[in-house]
C-alpha cells in the first residue's frame, strides 16, 4: 500500500518525538520541506492536521527567517474533555433550555479564550471541572 507524503511527514515526525527524551521536538517547516522535497505549506498542513490536542498534541510554533515549530506530546487522560466537547455540551444544555443563548455564548466564549495559554495537559481537567461546574448550576448532576 502506498503512502501519501503527509503520511510519511506525519511518521516521521511521530518516530521523532517518540525518540526525544521530552517527548518534543522543535523542527524548521523549511528544513523539513527540503527533505521531503515539498513546499512549506505541506509541512504546515500534516502539523495542522494530525498533531492535535484531540489527538494528545500541543504545537506552538513562530514564523520567520529563525521561525520553528515546536510539537510536544502529552498524556491524555481517560474520561477528560475536549473543548470541542464541552461546547457541544454547552449547545445541548441550550437545546434543553437549561441554559439562555445569552448564558450559553459567556460560557463558550469563556472556553475558547479563558484556557488557551494553559498547558494542554492541564486545560483537559479544566474542561473535566468546568463542565462539572455547569452541571452543578444546572441540576443536572
Amino acid at each position: 500500500m502506498k503512502r501519501s507524503l503527509a503520511d510519511k511527514i506525519e511518521q516521521y515526525l511521530k518516530v521523532l518525538i517518540e525518540r526525544s527524551d521530552d517527548k518534543q521536538i522543535e523542527i524548521q517547516r523549511s528544513e523539513l520541506a527540503e527533505t521531503f522535497s515539498c513546499v512549506p505549506s505541506q509541512v504546515t498542513y500534516v502539523i495542522s492536521t494530525r498533531f492535535t490536542e484531540a489527538e494528545g498534541y500541543y504545537t506552538e510554533s513562530r514564523r520567520g527567517g529563525k521561525g520553528f515549530v515546536r510539537i510536544r506530546r502529552y498524556h491524555l487522560e481517560n474520561g477528560g474533555a475536549s473543548r470541542k466537547e464541552l461546547v457541544a455540551f454547552i449547545d445541548e444544555l441550550l437545546q434543553d433550555d437549561a441554559l439562555t443563548t445569552s448564558q450559553s455564548d459567556l460560557l463558550k466564549h469563556l472556553i475558547s479564550y479563558s484556557f488557551k495559554d494553559i498547558p494542554p495537559e492541564y486545560r483537559r481537567r479544566l474542561y473535566k471541572q468546568f463542565r462539572k461546574v455547569v452541571l452543578d448550576y444546572v441540576n443536572l448532576d
